[in-house]
């Protein structure tokens, strides 16, 4: 496959492989307090929705931990007051705020001028996608571990169990991947980088009727 005459392809390639390492490892040091704003209103969300399930949505040294209202004897919840253990369960944001690096790796490796300001405008729009997948990754945990005592609650919405896995699905195996992808190629969409790869395309044939029309 030919690259385009200007070689932005090759540029961008290398650009990228270039820039990949460095924007993963400050997201690695800085993973905390990328994450910080989107658990705290989690915690908001997810206490005032199921306040008799939800304690909090904290950290805990380094790791997340989604506190629940129940204790822990072996493993089962029980009322508070026949455990002196919380129960809770561990919650990774990095297996959704990765998105950030990589849209950052993509924006910057793209040949042409490119504002920080439009970085941070396409940080803004990916940071709420950040936060939705943290309160999937929380009611996929609450709909496995409590199972009915989370599903049943009196008076109390809960979505369907299968709305719940497929919103954990989406939000945690597709969305941190695809929406950066497709939210830099509409940033630069009138870059040459992507002229050029919209150019490689193969074009559509026309029909019979399109050639009558012509």
């Amino acid at each position: 496959m030919p690259l385009p005459p200007d070689h932005n392809l090759r540029q961008f390639l290398l650009f990228a492989f270039a820039l990949i390492l460095p924007c993963f490892a400050l997201w690695t040091l800085a993973a905390g307090a990328i994450a910080m704003p989107a658990v705290g209103l989690a915690d908001m969300i997810l206490h005032t929705a199921y306040p008799q399930i939800v304690d909090g949505v904290v950290f805990h040294g380094k790791d997340v931990v989604l506190m629940t209202q129940f204790g822990e004897l072996n493993g089962r919840p029980v009322p508070p007051g026949q455990s002196e253990y919380r129960l809770a369960f561990a919650i990774n944001p990095g297996i959704l705020s990765y998105s950030l690096p990589f849209y950052a790796t993509l924006y910057f490796a793209t040949p042409g001028k490119r504002g920080v300001i439009s970085f941070v405008s396409g940080v803004l729009v990916l940071y709420p996608l950040i936060l939705v997948g943290i309160l999937s990754v929380c009611m996929k945990e609450l709909m496995i571990n409590l199972g009915g005592q989370f599903m049943e609650q009196p008076g109390v919405f809960v979505p369907n169990g299968t709305v719940i896995a497929l919103f954990y699905q989406l939000n945690v195996l597709i969305v941190p991947s695809v929406a950066p992808i497709c939210l830099w190629a509409w940033q630069s969409r009138d870059t040459e980088l992507i002229r050029g790869l919209l150019k490689l395309l193969p074009a559509t044939e026309h029909t019979p009727a399109d050639r009558f029309r012509d």
